[in-house]
């Protein structure tokens, strides 16, 4: 049967980002609507009915040109809700999608803080709010969002408990994405330290009314909190995880001397610090909010060399009498001064500075 109302793209296009605003998250829903109007703009007038395999090829070629795999694949899934609302429609008879794969994405590597680098931010003065945020997301894994959305009445000092209860995505409170990230979090005791710091900065600032939206991306909860972290240039909470990213952390890591990378790696830097102390992977998933460990496996985990035990002796060590042979014992390290620290990390940034001191300190008799 002939279709008597034929439908542009860009109407789709539009149905199905309507279909999407009680179905996703706030922040994914932003995704979709900027993906789908780039579309629009690509497609332009063109009649839905009109796009076939070849063209999505055409645009896929486009993209490549602009966008990295991670990217195309978020196109890719607009342009299958668009063309599965028309074919459901019987605007088209076959999607133009019918057998198109994702594209294989990069695995990008975590780049966690080691010790010495993490030494140099705790002797850097800055904005103790958020020196303090930095150093209790490395003490416990939460994400940005989570840390930022964190209140005074989600701690328990006599317990030594943490309570994850909502995020801050863009500028929307949120309840965690999943049903494991609503948790309890075990606070150590350098945990405590800092957030009795942080207790005189913010711990008599006024509650404030926030509306919380519930986990079916539709319902709303009124909540009367009084925030721990504040933007000291604001003297307000943080809005969002890249206001805290532009505000402090960006700058803060220019003045430390410490490579430039995002705060999401204060989490990666969590796990992958207690990953090379040995300490259990299954407690580190379930501080961070997973349900097994398989994402610190693929995701957040990297064994930091630099940071880690002397493994190999301890490995001779243990056998040493099973062979009845005899293992040196490890030469105890002495404490670095930050200064040292500093110097090796600028030694490591200029290849020809450290060259030039290895040949002095191989000359010495």
């Amino acid at each position: 049967m002939e279709n008597r109302n034929p439908k542009k793209f860009k109407d789709y296009a539009d149905k199905f980002i309507k279909s999407r605003k009680f179905r996703v998250a706030p922040s994914t829903l932003v995704n979709n609507k900027c993906k789908a109007n780039a579309l629009k703009r690509y497609f332009g007038e063109t009649l839905i009915s009109d796009i076939c395999h070849s063209d999505i090829l055409d645009l896929f070629d486009d993209l490549h040109e602009r966008y990295a795999n991670k990217t195309i694949n978020e196109f890719m899934t607009v342009l299958r809700g668009t063309f599965k609302h028309a074919a459901s429609d019987g605007a088209i008879g076959v999607s133009p999608m019918l057998d198109v794969k994702n594209f294989k994405a990069c695995k990008v590597e975590p780049k966690p803080f080691s010790k010495a680098e993490l030494n140099s931010l705790h002797n850097t003065h800055g904005c103790l709010h958020g020196k303090h945020a930095l150093m209790l997301n490395v003490l416990i894994g939460v994400r940005i969002s989570e840390l930022i959305a964190l209140t005074w009445e989600d701690i328990d000092f006599k317990r030594k408990e943490m309570f994850v209860r909502r995020a801050k995505v863009l500028s929307d409170y949120k309840t965690p994405k999943t049903e494991e990230s609503i948790r309890k979090v075990e606070l150590n005791e350098l945990a405590i330290q800092v957030l009795l710091k942080q207790l005189k900065l913010t711990g008599d600032k006024a509650t404030r009314e926030i509306s919380v939206l519930q986990s079916d991306n539709k319902s709303r909860i009124k909540e009367h909190l009084q925030f721990v972290f504040y933007n000291s240039q604001t003297d307000a909470p943080f809005i969002h995880a890249a206001q805290f990213n532009k505000t402090f952390f960006k700058p803060f890591l220019e003045k430390a001397g410490v490579e430039h990378r995002g705060a999401s790696q204060l989490r990666h830097t969590f796990a992958s610090q207690n990953l090379t102390a040995g300490i259990s992977k299954e407690w580190i998933a379930r501080q961070m909010g997973h349900s097994d460990t398989a994402m610190i496996d693929k995701h957040y985990g990297k064994w930091i060399a630099v940071d880690s035990p002397d493994y190999a002796s301890a490995s001779a060590r243990n056998l040493s009498s099973t062979f009845d042979m005899e293992v040196s014992e490890p030469v105890p390290v002495t404490e670095i001064s930050s200064e040292f620290v500093a110097l090796i990390q600028v030694l490591q940034t200029k290849p020809e500075l450290l060259a030039a001191v290895k040949m002095l300190v191989g000359s010495q008799p």
